[in-house]
Protein backbone atom coordinates (compact mmCIF):
# COMPACT_ATOMS: atom_id res chain seq x y z
CA UNK A 1 0.00 0.00 0.00
CA UNK A 2 1.45 3.49 -0.71
CA UNK A 3 2.01 5.30 2.88
CA UNK A 4 2.63 8.48 1.88
CA UNK A 5 -0.06 8.74 -0.06
CA UNK A 6 -2.35 7.54 2.79
CA UNK A 7 -0.72 10.32 4.80
CA UNK A 8 -1.21 12.95 2.28
CA UNK A 9 -4.62 12.44 2.14
CA UNK A 10 -5.42 12.00 6.05
CA UNK A 11 -3.41 14.82 6.96
CA UNK A 12 -5.57 16.67 4.49
CA UNK A 13 -8.97 16.24 6.09
CA UNK A 14 -7.79 17.60 9.02
CA UNK A 15 -6.24 20.52 7.54
CA UNK A 16 -9.26 21.37 5.88
CA UNK A 17 -11.72 20.23 8.18
CA UNK A 18 -9.89 22.78 10.71
CA UNK A 19 -9.89 25.80 8.48
CA UNK A 20 -13.53 25.40 7.44
CA UNK A 21 -14.83 25.27 10.51
CA UNK A 22 -18.47 24.99 9.26
CA UNK A 23 -20.94 23.63 12.27
CA UNK A 24 -22.35 20.39 11.30
CA UNK A 25 -26.37 20.61 11.08
CA UNK A 26 -28.58 18.23 12.29
CA UNK A 27 -30.42 16.52 9.12
CA UNK A 28 -33.95 15.24 8.88
CA UNK A 29 -33.65 11.70 8.05
CA UNK A 30 -34.96 9.63 5.12
CA UNK A 31 -36.84 6.38 5.77
CA UNK A 32 -34.89 3.66 4.44
CA UNK A 33 -31.80 5.46 3.62
CA UNK A 34 -28.29 6.80 5.67
CA UNK A 35 -28.83 9.96 7.69
CA UNK A 36 -27.68 12.77 5.34
CA UNK A 37 -24.27 14.34 6.34
CA UNK A 38 -23.14 18.01 6.74
CA UNK A 39 -21.54 19.04 3.13
CA UNK A 40 -17.58 19.42 4.65
CA UNK A 41 -18.01 15.77 6.28
CA UNK A 42 -19.26 14.72 2.61
CA UNK A 43 -16.57 16.30 0.77
CA UNK A 44 -13.92 15.11 3.13
CA UNK A 45 -14.80 11.71 3.62
CA UNK A 46 -11.59 9.91 2.76
CA UNK A 47 -12.08 6.56 4.94
CA UNK A 48 -14.27 5.61 1.73
CA UNK A 49 -11.51 5.47 -0.25
CA UNK A 50 -10.19 1.56 -1.03
CA UNK A 51 -6.95 0.51 -0.48
CA UNK A 52 -4.52 2.77 -2.54
CA UNK A 53 -3.05 -0.25 -4.30
CA UNK A 54 -5.70 0.65 -6.46
CA UNK A 55 -3.69 3.54 -7.82
CA UNK A 56 -1.82 0.46 -9.98
CA UNK A 57 -4.77 -1.27 -10.96
CA UNK A 58 -5.76 -0.94 -14.61
CA UNK A 59 -9.05 0.29 -15.06
CA UNK A 60 -11.55 -1.44 -17.30
CA UNK A 61 -13.59 1.49 -18.24
CA UNK A 62 -16.29 3.39 -15.86
CA UNK A 63 -18.57 0.92 -13.83
CA UNK A 64 -22.24 0.91 -14.78
CA UNK A 65 -23.91 2.44 -11.18
CA UNK A 66 -27.37 4.70 -11.35
CA UNK A 67 -25.35 7.61 -9.38
CA UNK A 68 -22.54 7.21 -12.02
CA UNK A 69 -24.92 7.84 -14.96
CA UNK A 70 -23.74 10.97 -16.91
CA UNK A 71 -27.27 12.19 -17.44
CA UNK A 72 -28.94 11.52 -14.58
CA UNK A 73 -25.90 10.95 -11.95
CA UNK A 74 -24.33 12.89 -8.98
CA UNK A 75 -21.46 13.97 -11.24
CA UNK A 76 -24.32 15.22 -14.59
CA UNK A 77 -24.52 18.91 -15.74
CA UNK A 78 -27.83 20.01 -14.04
CA UNK A 79 -30.82 20.89 -17.01
CA UNK A 80 -33.20 24.07 -16.86
CA UNK A 81 -35.49 22.51 -14.55
CA UNK A 82 -33.05 22.09 -11.81
CA UNK A 83 -31.59 24.89 -11.80
CA UNK A 84 -34.58 26.91 -12.25
CA UNK A 85 -34.90 27.94 -8.01
CA UNK A 86 -31.42 29.89 -8.71
CA UNK A 87 -32.58 31.71 -11.99
CA UNK A 88 -30.12 34.89 -12.52
CA UNK A 89 -32.92 37.55 -12.54
CA UNK A 90 -33.83 38.91 -15.83
CA UNK A 91 -33.05 42.73 -14.67
CA UNK A 92 -29.63 41.43 -13.47
CA UNK A 93 -29.02 39.48 -16.45
CA UNK A 94 -30.17 42.79 -18.79
CA UNK A 95 -27.58 45.03 -16.40
CA UNK A 96 -24.83 42.48 -17.81
CA UNK A 97 -25.48 41.50 -21.68
CA UNK A 98 -22.67 43.36 -22.53
CA UNK A 99 -20.09 41.91 -20.69
CA UNK A 100 -21.82 38.30 -20.97
CA UNK A 101 -21.23 38.37 -24.78
CA UNK A 102 -17.48 38.60 -24.01
CA UNK A 103 -15.92 35.37 -24.74
CA UNK A 104 -14.99 32.72 -21.15
CA UNK A 105 -17.23 34.77 -19.30
CA UNK A 106 -20.59 33.85 -17.16
CA UNK A 107 -22.80 34.33 -14.24
CA UNK A 108 -24.78 32.20 -12.00
CA UNK A 109 -26.45 31.94 -8.60
CA UNK A 110 -25.06 30.30 -5.41
CA UNK A 111 -27.50 28.90 -3.04
CA UNK A 112 -27.09 30.51 0.40
CA UNK A 113 -28.86 27.81 2.60
CA UNK A 114 -25.56 25.10 2.78
CA UNK A 115 -27.69 22.69 4.88
CA UNK A 116 -29.03 21.83 1.67
CA UNK A 117 -25.80 20.74 0.11
CA UNK A 118 -25.37 17.23 2.03
CA UNK A 119 -24.43 13.68 1.48
CA UNK A 120 -24.60 13.52 -2.39
CA UNK A 121 -25.74 9.81 -2.38
CA UNK A 122 -28.63 10.55 -0.43
CA UNK A 123 -31.11 13.52 -1.34
CA UNK A 124 -31.74 15.85 1.40
CA UNK A 125 -35.55 15.55 2.41
CA UNK A 126 -35.96 19.24 3.98
CA UNK A 127 -39.20 20.61 2.21
CA UNK A 128 -36.70 24.03 2.04
CA UNK A 129 -33.92 21.54 -0.16
CA UNK A 130 -36.53 19.70 -2.31
CA UNK A 131 -35.97 22.58 -5.07
CA UNK A 132 -32.02 22.34 -5.18
CA UNK A 133 -31.71 18.87 -6.75
CA UNK A 134 -28.51 19.66 -8.45
CA UNK A 135 -25.32 18.28 -7.67
CA UNK A 136 -24.14 20.41 -4.64
CA UNK A 137 -27.56 22.12 -3.82
CA UNK A 138 -26.17 25.17 -5.50
CA UNK A 139 -23.64 26.22 -3.22
CA UNK A 140 -20.74 24.86 -5.53
CA UNK A 141 -19.61 25.84 -8.61
CA UNK A 142 -16.47 24.99 -10.96
CA UNK A 143 -14.95 27.21 -13.67
CA UNK A 144 -14.07 24.35 -15.14
CA UNK A 145 -16.90 22.95 -15.95
CA UNK A 146 -19.55 25.91 -15.89
CA UNK A 147 -21.47 24.02 -13.63
CA UNK A 148 -22.65 23.46 -10.67
CA UNK A 149 -20.62 20.79 -8.66
CA UNK A 150 -19.98 18.70 -5.75
CA UNK A 151 -18.42 20.96 -2.92
CA UNK A 152 -15.30 18.58 -3.04
CA UNK A 153 -14.80 18.60 -7.21
CA UNK A 154 -15.73 22.68 -6.88
CA UNK A 155 -13.40 25.71 -7.43
CA UNK A 156 -15.50 27.87 -5.36
CA UNK A 157 -18.08 27.22 -2.59
CA UNK A 158 -20.63 29.73 -0.89
CA UNK A 159 -20.89 28.65 3.05
CA UNK A 160 -22.13 30.43 5.75
CA UNK A 161 -21.88 33.88 3.95
CA UNK A 162 -18.01 33.09 2.91
CA UNK A 163 -16.62 31.40 -0.24
CA UNK A 164 -14.30 28.91 0.06
CA UNK A 165 -12.28 26.61 -1.93
CA UNK A 166 -11.45 23.12 -0.60
CA UNK A 167 -11.53 20.13 -3.04
CA UNK A 168 -10.10 17.17 -3.18
CA UNK A 169 -6.56 17.34 -4.86
CA UNK A 170 -7.10 20.60 -5.21
CA UNK A 171 -5.11 23.56 -4.60
CA UNK A 172 -6.67 27.06 -4.36
CA UNK A 173 -5.86 30.65 -3.92
CA UNK A 174 -8.06 33.04 -3.68
CA UNK A 175 -7.66 37.07 -2.92
CA UNK A 176 -9.36 40.51 -3.53
CA UNK A 177 -8.65 42.76 -5.76
CA UNK A 178 -10.66 45.85 -4.13
CA UNK A 179 -13.37 47.81 -6.17
CA UNK A 180 -11.93 47.24 -9.64
CA UNK A 181 -14.12 47.22 -12.55
CA UNK A 182 -14.68 43.09 -13.67
CA UNK A 183 -14.28 44.09 -17.78
CA UNK A 184 -11.02 46.05 -16.76
CA UNK A 185 -9.37 42.76 -14.65
CA UNK A 186 -6.68 41.36 -16.59
CA UNK A 187 -3.48 39.08 -15.53
CA UNK A 188 -1.67 42.45 -15.37
CA UNK A 189 -3.81 43.60 -12.84
CA UNK A 190 -2.10 44.14 -9.09
CA UNK A 191 -3.18 41.82 -6.84
CA UNK A 192 -2.63 39.08 -10.12
CA UNK A 193 0.99 38.60 -10.47
CA UNK A 194 0.92 36.40 -7.67
CA UNK A 195 -1.91 34.40 -8.96
CA UNK A 196 -0.17 34.20 -12.33
CA UNK A 197 3.26 33.36 -11.16
CA UNK A 198 2.42 30.65 -8.89
CA UNK A 199 4.26 27.41 -9.64
CA UNK A 200 2.05 24.13 -8.22
CA UNK A 201 3.96 22.22 -5.89
CA UNK A 202 4.93 19.12 -7.60
CA UNK A 203 4.57 16.70 -4.89
CA UNK A 204 2.27 15.58 -1.76
CA UNK A 205 5.28 17.07 0.86
CA UNK A 206 4.97 20.58 -1.13
CA UNK A 207 1.65 20.51 -1.76
CA UNK A 208 0.99 20.03 2.57
CA UNK A 209 3.58 22.48 3.34
CA UNK A 210 1.97 25.25 1.07
CA UNK A 211 -1.13 24.60 2.30
CA UNK A 212 -0.67 25.33 5.98
CA UNK A 213 0.65 28.80 4.60
CA UNK A 214 -2.02 29.53 2.59
CA UNK A 215 -4.05 28.30 5.45
CA UNK A 216 -2.59 30.89 8.10
CA UNK A 217 -2.52 34.03 4.68
CA UNK A 218 0.36 34.54 2.44
CA UNK A 219 1.12 38.42 2.32
CA UNK A 220 2.73 39.41 -0.98
CA UNK A 221 3.15 43.10 -2.88
CA UNK A 222 -0.17 44.65 -0.10
CA UNK A 223 -2.38 41.34 -1.13
CA UNK A 224 -3.41 38.80 1.06
CA UNK A 225 -4.15 35.03 -0.71
CA UNK A 226 -6.13 32.82 1.51
CA UNK A 227 -8.55 29.89 1.18
CA UNK A 228 -11.08 32.10 1.34
CA UNK A 229 -13.12 35.33 2.31
CA UNK A 230 -16.02 36.69 3.44
CA UNK A 231 -18.45 37.19 0.65
CA UNK A 232 -19.24 41.33 0.49
CA UNK A 233 -20.41 43.57 -2.23
CA UNK A 234 -17.99 46.58 -3.56
CA UNK A 235 -15.43 43.90 -3.96
CA UNK A 236 -13.61 42.24 -6.81
CA UNK A 237 -12.29 38.59 -6.43
CA UNK A 238 -9.72 36.32 -7.92
CA UNK A 239 -9.23 32.76 -7.23
CA UNK A 240 -6.27 30.21 -9.01
CA UNK A 241 -7.62 26.87 -9.18
CA UNK A 242 -5.23 23.95 -9.92
CA UNK A 243 -7.13 20.90 -10.13
CA UNK A 244 -4.21 18.23 -9.96
CA UNK A 245 -4.52 15.17 -12.35
CA UNK A 246 -4.42 11.39 -10.31
CA UNK A 247 -7.02 9.35 -9.07
CA UNK A 248 -9.36 9.55 -5.95
CA UNK A 249 -11.16 6.12 -5.12
CA UNK A 250 -14.72 6.09 -3.72
CA UNK A 251 -17.47 3.27 -3.33
CA UNK A 252 -20.90 3.41 -3.95
CA UNK A 253 -22.93 0.02 -3.16
CA UNK A 254 -19.90 -1.78 -3.17
CA UNK A 255 -18.72 -0.35 -6.93
CA UNK A 256 -15.43 1.41 -6.63
CA UNK A 257 -14.72 3.95 -9.33
CA UNK A 258 -12.21 6.45 -9.83
CA UNK A 259 -14.01 9.80 -8.86
CA UNK A 260 -11.91 11.84 -10.86
CA UNK A 261 -12.72 10.45 -14.45
CA UNK A 262 -15.69 12.41 -13.99
CA UNK A 263 -13.51 15.66 -13.83
CA UNK A 264 -12.05 18.05 -15.54
CA UNK A 265 -9.28 18.65 -13.91
CA UNK A 266 -7.46 22.06 -15.59
CA UNK A 267 -5.67 24.80 -13.88
CA UNK A 268 -7.29 28.12 -14.30
CA UNK A 269 -7.56 32.08 -13.25
CA UNK A 270 -10.59 33.66 -12.85
CA UNK A 271 -11.75 36.86 -11.78
CA UNK A 272 -15.37 37.30 -9.86
CA UNK A 273 -17.53 39.75 -7.81
CA UNK A 274 -21.16 39.50 -6.72
CA UNK A 275 -23.64 41.64 -8.45
CA UNK A 276 -26.74 40.77 -6.77
CA UNK A 277 -27.82 39.26 -3.51
CA UNK A 278 -32.06 38.68 -2.91
CA UNK A 279 -33.79 38.11 0.41
CA UNK A 280 -32.55 34.92 0.63
CA UNK A 281 -29.39 35.92 1.07
CA UNK A 282 -28.60 34.04 -2.57
CA UNK A 283 -26.18 35.62 -4.18
CA UNK A 284 -25.34 36.21 -7.95
CA UNK A 285 -21.61 36.53 -9.12
CA UNK A 286 -20.71 37.90 -12.58
CA UNK A 287 -16.94 36.17 -13.49
CA UNK A 288 -14.49 36.11 -16.61
CA UNK A 289 -11.92 32.89 -16.78
CA UNK A 290 -8.15 34.83 -17.41
CA UNK A 291 -6.45 31.88 -18.16
CA UNK A 292 -6.71 27.90 -18.55
CA UNK A 293 -4.27 25.47 -19.06
CA UNK A 294 -3.44 21.84 -18.14
CA UNK A 295 -2.89 20.63 -14.96
CA UNK A 296 -0.02 18.97 -13.18
CA UNK A 297 -0.02 15.64 -11.76
CA UNK A 298 0.83 15.47 -8.00
CA UNK A 299 3.85 13.27 -7.61
CA UNK A 300 3.22 11.17 -4.45
CA UNK A 301 6.51 8.88 -2.82
CA UNK A 302 6.14 5.65 -2.62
Amino acid sequence: MCRGLSILILTLAVSIAAVSQVPAPTPTPVPGQRPVSPVLDDNNRYDRLRSIDLINERRQGKPDHPLLDPKRGIYRRPGKEEVAALTVSESVLREHEEFLRLPDSGIVKLNADSKCAANSEVLNAREECLRFGMPGAGIAYSFRTDSYRLPRLADLMFLDGYFRADAVLQQVIMTELEDVPLPAVTLQTPGMKYLAEFKPPPDGEGFLAYDRELAAGIDKDGFRYRKGFLARGQMTFAIRSVAYRGSYFRSIDGVTYDELEYDRRRDVIVAFRIVDRDAAGNITILWKRLKETNSPTLKIKK
